[in-house]
């Protein structure tokens, strides 16, 4: 197959070109939080908020804000389109993608192409050699298997799987393959992710539409917004603030599969970039990760997340008791337990479905976490989606393991809420850091800082997760043949002029309480937060500083997926 249709042709064409310019010409678009986001802030907070507001603003100094944005110009930098290194799937023929680069500007010794089946392999390297890029850096075998004995990174990476997302052909380990990338930062930031997927076709593979709107529809039903369906953009509330029951949501899902399998891969990536991938690389009890939690209680430590999933209708006497039988004292050095529970502690997975949608998906679909809790829908004992829901959550981890994507998402979460008991986990200095944090310490401006922001902020400063610019989003629709194609264009960005910013745990205390890192850092934050909305409920929250609604500090929406 030559990938000659117009609409492949005319996909290639816009994803990759726009790919170029935002990461060139349009580079100041591409980072969450702007360069002149501290500056604009400040200034309208001056000239337009209450007299709080104002006085609060004031105290930040230009020379800071100064100081701020010379941070902000040497981690983002500049590009221009012979400076990028592009990686992408070779395909049959890869001197289509070529030509568009290299006519976009990209230096054809900068690009590389994967092909992992070995026929094919054998078909590009000949459809190479006779066109006008006899020397292409042309690789036999997987991207994310190569990148894992090679750790090279790229400005842009395009991964046309041509199969959905995930791929129940064991031989197409399609998310595995992102869940690497992510997981190795093979993409420099702000960097470019493009995936095209599939979807299969009712009348064409029965089974695999089926088993994909099971899995939709268990992925989107906890969110708390999602897109409105149409071209119109914008988003609603989710599911179940518009009164579905799961049974009603599926079929709403399976009617309009066409739609809500778009919404749900960019979801994916955006979940997965931001959150899962992150927490992949927490090693609880070792390393660094001491510093901050105290997880050596391992029983405990289960317990509190099994709680944390489930309803529990054990008696205040009887937790307690189960608490202080395991001996565990404070990580401030009490002789009690630094927390106690009440009645029914737990259960808030169920009870606050959307503040935990990733926890409430993986326990919908996975039958040991739902353990038979009728508050999480059963979506369904056919040994064809468990095999399928297996491979799913399997895929999210860098290890392939159902196992290890449940502990570490489960066990990250959970440290880092509030008011779930977490506290008990907090290893001295982070102690320390909870015991002095005082909201009046704050300059009070839209939310006020709650402490979970600054356990978030030091745990992503070690783990540097990649944001998603959600303003520079771009998504296409296409028909290859009888396949529909998803392709979606992602701009990511580590954000690192924001968590760099702050100094580490046993320091942070002495900079929140600097007027002039404090206030800059709320401020630039306050761009990274607007991107994550209406999307993103796992972390970040109630971090503004201006109202979400107003111009131009609002949220950013997804701009809706446009059909070729």
């Amino acid at each position: 197959m030559a990938y000659s249709e117009p609409e492949k042709i005319q996909a290639r064409e816009k994803v990759l070109t726009n790919a170029v310019r935002i990461l060139t010409v349009d580079r100041a678009s591409a980072p969450l939080t702007r360069r002149s986001y501290v500056r604009e802030v400040r200034e309208h907070l001056i000239a337009n908020g209450l007299p709080k507001d104002r006085r609060n603003a004031e105290v930040l100094l230009i020379e800071s804000v100064a100081r701020w944005e010379q941070f902000f110009d040497s981690i983002v930098q500049t590009r221009v389109p012979a400076e990028l290194k592009v990686a992408y799937l070779s395909g049959p023929n890869p001197e289509n993608d070529l030509r568009v680069l290299c006519k976009a500007g990209v230096l054809p010794e900068n690009i590389w192409a994967f092909e992992s089946d070995a026929s094919t392999y054998t078909t590009a390297v000949q459809s190479s050699l006779a066109s006008e890029f006899p020397f292409i850096k042309l690789v036999e075998g997987g991207i994310d298997a190569f990148l894992s004995v090679s750790p090279q990174k790229f400005d842009i990476i395009y991964l046309d799987f041509c199969g959905p997302l995930p791929n129940r052909d064991k031989k197409q380990k399609t998310l595995l393959a992102v869940t690497r990338l992510l997981a190795g930062h093979a993409l420099n930031s702000p960097g470019v992710l493009v995936t095209n997927a599939a979807l299969p076709k009712a009348n064409g593979d029965s089974t695999g539409h089926s088993l994909l709107s099971r899995l939709v529809a268990g992925y989107l039903y906890p969110k708390e917004f999602l897109e409105e369906r149409g071209n119109a953009g914008g988003f609603i509330e989710g599911a179940q603030a518009n009164g579905y029951d799961f049974e009603a949501w599926l079929l709403e899902v399976e009617k309009n599969l066409d739609d809500y399998y778009g919404q749900y891969l960019t979801r994916l990536l955006m979940d997965h970039a931001s959150v899962i991938a992150p927490a992949t690389r927490v090693t609880l009890g070792q390393g660094v990760f001491t510093r901050l939690f105290d997880t050596t209680d391992d029983a405990r430590m289960k317990n509190a997340i099994s709680r944390f999933f489930h309803f529990n209708e054990a008696t205040l006497e009887e937790v307690d008791n189960e608490v202080n039988s395991s001996g565990a004292a404070s990580c401030a050095g009490q002789d009690s337990p630094a927390v106690s529970f009440e009645d029914e502690f737990g259960g808030d997975v169920i009870s606050e479905a959307g503040d935990y949608p990733l926890l409430w998906t993986l326990a919908a679909l996975d039958a040991g976490l739902r353990k038979g809790d009728e508050n999480y829908p059963n979506l369904g004992e056919d040994p064809d989606f468990r095999k399928f829901a297996d491979v799913f959550i399997s895929q999210l981890s860098v290890a392939n393991s159902k196992d290890a994507t449940i502990k570490n998402l489960s066990a990250v979460t959970y440290l880092l809420s509030e008011g779930t008991g977490s506290e008990m986990f907090h290893a001295p200095s982070l102690a320390r850091l909870s015991n002095g944090h005082e909201i009046r310490d704050f300059y009070q401006f839209c939310d006020l800082v709650l402490f979970h922001q600054l356990k978030e902020l030091l745990l992503r400063q070690w783990t540097v997760p990649y944001h998603v610019n959600v303003a520079e989003t771009m998504r296409w629709k296409y028909q290859a043949k009888d396949t529909p194609m998803y392709m979606d264009l992602l701009v990511l960005d580590e954000c690192r002029y924001v968590y760099d910013w702050m100094p580490t745990a046993d320091m942070l205390l002495s900079g929140v309480h600097d007027p002039q890192r404090q206030l800059s850092f709320r401020f630039a934050l306050d761009g990274v937060s607007k991107h994550g909305r209406w999307y993103n409920s796992e972390y970040f929250r109630g971090t503004a500083v201006i109202d979400q609604g107003t111009v131009p500090f609002e949220a950013k929406e997804l701009a809706h997926r446009v059909k070729i």
